[in-house]
């Protein structure tokens, strides 16, 4: 489970929504689905970077760019906007998420399934209000997992109706998302305390800490390789590994065993340091 940090600093907006979606399509159910099969013990990463972003969308209504734009009205948008939504609203599995929903699959063909910048501004001319609508529902709908969709009544019925969406269903629909957002950490911490699955963490930010430990280290493997001016930062890669499993026993009540390192990333340099701060 590992998202980097998407917050812009200034604006406080996330800039990229899969922090959102990928909790809506994967991150739930992805532990829940253990229940059924009690004597199966599993292992869940999750990069701590990701935690505190669900956390500010559950508890500190957290918004990104996609999540702004889909609440809004499409008769207040800009012709940016719209272009916006046409380029990016399709971002999903065409055969395993958009075939799904005819209306979508619709959409998608009226948009075109190649495009320049060019096209969209004439494409766009031919999409009306309740094409809009419809795929600002129909893009969040598909990134919810089908184990949800089939399960809750209202999604199962949202996606029964199929089109023609209102302003009502946008709005329940991310109160939706929301819903299953604030259930993500607590189920991983009720399964953890079971001891049916074991959490382990990355490092806080999802660095690849050998090149943070010292950029050098690349050469030991690729010793042809182009370097730009070394960079060695020693108290930043141990710093990334302690703040890690300071939130992680802030969340989860317990000090993680393991860790694992970004990418898969390791040097002797890191295997000794992790070593020191208590990763088994």
């Amino acid at each position: 489970m590992h998202q980097p940090f998407y917050k812009d600093p200034v604006s406080s907006i996330f800039r990229l929504p899969w922090v959102r979606l990928h909790s809506t399509k994967d991150y739930l159910d992805m532990v829940e689905i253990l229940r059924d099969f009690p004597e199966i013990k599993q292992t869940f990463n999750i990069t701590p970077s990701l935690l505190e972003q669900i956390v500010d969308y559950t508890d500190n209504n957290a918004r990104d760019i996609y999540l702004n734009l889909t609440l809004k009205h499409p008769d207040t948008m800009t012709k940016d906007e719209k272009l916006f939504l046409l380029e990016n609203f399709f971002f999903a599995h065409w055969e395993n998420m958009i075939r799904l929903f005819p209306r979508y699959y619709e959409l998608l063909t009226k948009r075109g399934m190649y495009f320049s910048k060019k096209d969209l501004s004439r494409v766009m001319a031919s999409f009306n209000k309740n094409d809009f609508f419809d795929l600002q529902v129909l893009f969040n709908l598909a990134w919810i997992d089908p184990l949800f969709r089939k399960e809750d009544e209202f999604l199962s019925t949202l996606a029964g109706k199929g089109s023609n969406f209102t302003e009502e269903d946008k709005n329940l629909l991310v109160e939706k998302q929301l819903e299953i957002m604030k259930k993500i950490i607590p189920t991983y911490r009720e399964m953890s305390e079971k001891g049916q699955i074991e959490v382990s963490f990355s490092p806080y930010y999802h660095p690849i800490l050998p090149l943070l430990y010292d950029s050098d280290i690349a050469k030991v493997s690729l010793p042809d390789l182009n370097l730009p001016k070394r960079f060695s930062c020693p108290e930043d890669a141990e710093a990334q590994i302690r703040m890690g499993l300071d939130y992680f026993e802030q969340t989860f009540a317990h000090r993680p065993a393991g860790m694992w390192p970004s990418e898969g990333s390791v040097s002797e340099d890191i295997c000794r340091l992790a070593s020191k701060l208590g990763i088994r």
